[in-house]
Formats: structure tokens, sequence, C-alpha cells
């Protein structure tokens, strides 16, 4: 069975807050998966493919993409999964027939499948997991429309979810939560909003549609601006179901107020800390309670876009309450189509084999086509036959501060750059983290940059001893190595970090042993490749245009090297 999953717009335009009607239309990270034959074939966010962030749209590129690579055309699609959305105009067409009606024309031979929208955040978990047997949690600003077939009522929507899965059973059981409570993605996110607005000194007069899903991030690297502060029982936003004594279930609730009294007259930067503290302990109590009263099992999953707070995430890894956790590399809106094709597998009883790096899953571009660009593009070029030379030769020139844009393997799936799309440099001068930003990235200054750190010296580097292969955790540098990471160590001491190994991340392994040998350090300073605002690079066409457009030092692409014409090599 070729299963796809689809996500993102359909007849309006998803990258605009509202249509003519004033209907909410904003929709953002759709893109495709394809399972063909239990098998992941491919999966890929449309942002990669139109160079728009976020983009929400109808992800025709993605599904071009996908049967590309399994070489498949659109009437070879038995089943197409789409995951629902919290959108008053995506129920509308949904009920009347539109929706239904685009997808049998495009997809004549196939069924459809309609998941919702935390389902899929479950699914995208639980088979991306190594666990056979477990609980799950979702959490996010908003998902499917509950309790109501009227397509103008969108307030009762889905924020938390549980559930339980055996895959050898073939048991997936999913529970709804509480409505209006645990409103952990909206309380962030809205609070986020108003606190960078205050930050940069900006009204707060409605969203900026490029930048509005990257206030979270961006507040979350705020916070640890504001960590002076002691964080006491007045400056607390929210209360448990056992204070406020109703039912039996556990849950959350938050004072999402912007300002409230007590912290009127606080900085941004203590603001900040304040709502990164707040979600912190909110999680911790509520994941607890469900924990004492058997709602989670000692083996969890966790999706939804409020587990990309690596801060919360660590403190749930060291919390001591599970025997395992796993979020995947793609918990937030970006895993929904993968979810739901997952899911369709799983009901039609398709075993489902994923690659042993469950987050590069886009496309390997071959040398020979990666030279074709080259010539097109034409780019001056030295080509390595032998890698590790090639690798010798990169950690050379990372040793001199210089910085590399570093294309290798199949691309990422998911919001980080993990090793096969990213930007490189030395982690060690304090001043090169200046220096990526103020030449290349041109983020806010507190923004942090991540690192990669070969596996087997994490606890050399690291306080907390749990591996981070997907940079999904924010770990404590050790006080005698701080100087020697200064690039990537946060005002707080702590740095959001990779962990890489052979066998999961081969090329920039085998490129950080290298650096080693000649820096002595067995880590390097890692973002993204792309400039602010941008997707991250997929194809060697995107890494060539983003080399002549950034200020860069090298272009390591495949086993090609390319180089400003002002450096000799």
């Amino acid at each position: 069975m070729n299963i796809l999953g689809l996500y993102g717009g359909f007849d309006w335009d998803a990258n605009k807050s509202a249509d003519k009607d004033n209907l909410a239309t904003w929709t953002h990270d759709s893109g495709a998966t394809l399972i063909s034959h239990g098998n992941h074939v491919t999966s890929i966010s449309e942002e990669r493919l139109t160079r728009i962030k976020y983009d929400g749209n109808f992800p025709q590129n993605s599904i071009d993409y996908c049967l590309s690579v399994g070489n498949l055309s659109y009437d070879d699609i038995d089943l197409v999964c789409v995951p629902s959305m919290c959108l008053t105009i995506w129920y509308k067409q949904h009920y009347e027939g539109t929706i239904h009606t685009k997808l049998n024309t495009l997809f004549p031979n196939a069924k459809l499948k309609f998941v919702s929208h935390h389902l899929s955040h479950a699914a995208s978990a639980v088979f991306s997991s190594n666990f056979n047997e477990g609980s799950f949690l979702i959490l996010d600003g908003a998902g499917s429309l509950l309790y109501s077939h009227n397509y103008q009522d969108v307030k009762n929507v889905e924020t938390n979810s549980i559930g339980y899965f055996n895959k050898e059973k073939g048991i997936f059981r999913f529970f709804p939560g509480l409505l209006n409570v645990n409103e952990f993605g909206s309380y962030y996110h809205s609070l986020s909003h108003k606190i960078y607005c205050e930050k940069i000194q900006r009204q707060i007069d409605g969203y900026d549609e490029k930048y509005r899903e990257s206030w979270d991030g961006k507040i979350m690297g705020l916070s640890a601006y504001g960590s002076h502060l002691k964080f006491t029982e007045e400056l607390k936003d929210y209360q448990l179901s056992k204070e406020l004594a109703y039912e039996d279930v556990p849950y959350v609730t938050f004072d999402s107020r912007p300002y409230k009294e007590n912290h009127t007259f606080k900085n941004p930067d203590e603001k900040a800390y304040i709502l990164q503290r707040n979600f912190e302990c909110a999680l911790i109590d509520y994941v607890t309670e469900l924990k004492e009263k058997s709602y989670l099992d000692d083996y969890v999953c966790f999706a939804g876009g409020s587990f990309l707070n690596v801060l919360g995430n660590s403190l749930l890894k060291q919390s001591g309450l599970f025997e395992g956790i796993h979020v995947p590399p793609y918990p937030n809106d970006v895993g929904l189509h993968f979810g739901a094709a997952c899911f369709g597998a799983f009901q039609n009883k398709e075993e489902i084999n994923l690659p042993n790096n469950i987050a590069l899953l886009g496309k390997e571009y071959t040398q020979d086509t990666i030279e074709q660009q080259l010539i097109r593009g034409d780019m001056k070029y030295q080509k390595y036959e032998n890698f590790e030379e090639l690798c010798e030769f990169t950690a050379q020139e990372l040793n001199k501060n210089k910085i590399i844009g570093w294309f290798q393997n199949r691309s990422e799936f998911g919001p980080r750059a993990l090793g096969s799309r990213s930007l490189l440099m030395h982690p060690g001068p304090a001043k090169n983290k200046d220096i990526m930003n103020s030449r290349v990235k041109h983020r806010e200054y507190w923004r942090p940059f991540a690192g990669i750190v070969l596996e087997e010296h994490l606890n050399d580097y690291f306080e907390e001893d749990f591996c981070s292969p997907y940079m999904l955790y924010s770990l404590t540098v050790k006080e005698d190595k701080r100087d020697e990471i200064a690039a990537i160590t946060h005002v707080d001491n702590t740095c959001r970090i990779q962990t890489v190994t052979k066998e999961l991340q081969p090329e920039v392994t085998t490129l950080i042993q290298k650096f080693k040998e000649v820096s002595g350090i067995p880590v390097v300073l890692n973002t993204s490749f792309n400039d602010n605002g941008e997707p991250i690079v997929e194809t060697p066409e995107d890494a060539i245009k983003a080399f002549n457009n950034l200020d860069i030092d090298y272009l390591v692409i495949g086993n090609y090297v390319v180089k400003r014409s002002e450096i000799s090599y």
C-alpha cells in the first residue's frame, strides 16, 4: 500500500491571517510524507521547496517531491491521510466537500482518511520511538475542533491529549483532554509575543506573519538573561487541579493576562524568565500528577509544539519520573503529515520501517547532481576523492575560525539543522558567536548558538549524562569547559546540544573527529544553513545560492569544496 500524508491549506492563502470574509486562514508548516508498503520513503516541509518560511499552503511541491523520490505517480497512491487543523475555513471546506473533491481529483485511486490534529501528533511520536508499549502526552496551542459539528464554533479545541499504545498488540487508545485547561501552548505563545514586542520596543499591533512562529524560541533564549531572579510563589501564574478541587483528573490552569500586577515593573528579560519558569514548573507538576494517578506509564512519548521547549524537555528528562521518554525531532506541526501517514499504515496493519536516523527523512543528492549544479552556477570548486581528506581540510579551516556551509547526506526533517544542512564554526572564542551573528545570521543578540559534540565526549563537557541526538535538550556546560566552548555557552551556562555518532550521522562525526585532532576540542558550533527568516537549504542549488548571498568562507557540499575568491587553499 502506498500511503501519502499531507498537511496544509487548500484553496486559501494559508500564509495570511484572514481571507476576504475575515475567516482565519493562517496555517504553518505544510508538507508531505510517503510510506510505501510499510517503508518510509521521504518526508519534506513545503517551506524547503518554496523558500517561504513556515509556508502553510497546499503542499503541491512536497507531494511532487515525495512521488519523485518514490518513483510513483498520483494514480499509485492508495491512501491519503490528512490531519485536521484549528481553522473555521478548514471545517467549512471539509463539511462542504471542497477538500474531498480536490483530493479525489488528484488521487483518483486513493481512499481518504482524516486524522485529528492531536492523534497525528501522537502517532508522530509513538511510531518514531523504539518503545513497543507506553503512553503519550500531547500539548500545543490548538488542535482539532471537539464536540461540535458547527464549523463556526472553534472555541472547543484540542490543547491536551493523552493515550496508551502497544504496537505488538495493535492497540492505540487516544483520549482528548479536558477543555480550556492545560493550555501550555497558547500561554507561552501569547505572552512570548507581548514580551518580544516590548523587548524590541514595537507596538503590539497584530502578528508579524513572517516571524509569528519564532517568538517562543526567541523568548526561551531571552529567559536566561532574567535568571538572576528568584522564582517565588508570588510569581507563579498557574494552579493545579488539586488546588482547585475539581474532579480527580490532573490539570493545570494558567493566568494568561499579559502583565499581572506582580510582573508589571519587571523588564522584558525578567518577564521572559518568569514565563519560562512558570512553563517548566507547571509542566513538571502536571506530568508528576499524571504519573502518580497512572495516566502515564513508565515509557512516554511527548509531542506538540510545546515540546520544542528544550529547557522544559531537559527537566522532564532529569525528573526521574519515567524509565524512558521520547520526543520526536518534529514535535510541532511539521510532523503532522508524518504522524498521519504512520497512523494510516498502523490501521492497515503495515509494519512501519524508518531510517536509522529518524531526523534524516529528506532526499540525498548524488555527487553527480551536486557537480552539475556547481557547473551550472559557474562555481570554482575542488573535488576530494577521499572524504576523510576533505574533513581534514575542513577541520583545519574551522580551527582558523572560518565559517563553513556544510551540506551532506539526506536533509533533515524538522525545524533543526542536525549536521546535514548546517553552518559550522569553532566553538571556542566567545567572539565567534558575535561574528556568526553579525556576518551571517543577523539574529537578536540574546539568542545562543547550538553545538554538536561527539557522543563519547559528552560527559567531558556537560554535567548531564543523557544523549541528545536530535537537539531536543539543553545541557549544563561544566565549569572548567566554559571558556573552551565559550561561543556556544549561554549566559546561564547551558548549551542546546546535539550528540553525534558514526552510526547516526557519519559525515559530521568524521569532521568533528578531525577537528578534535587539530584543536583538541570534540565540539563545533552549529546553526542552520540559512539567513534569518529563511528556510534551511534543501537542494544543492539552494546551498549554492545561500553561499553566494551569505558572508561565509567555504561551502563544503558532498565531496566538493567551494571557497571565497579572496581565500587561497
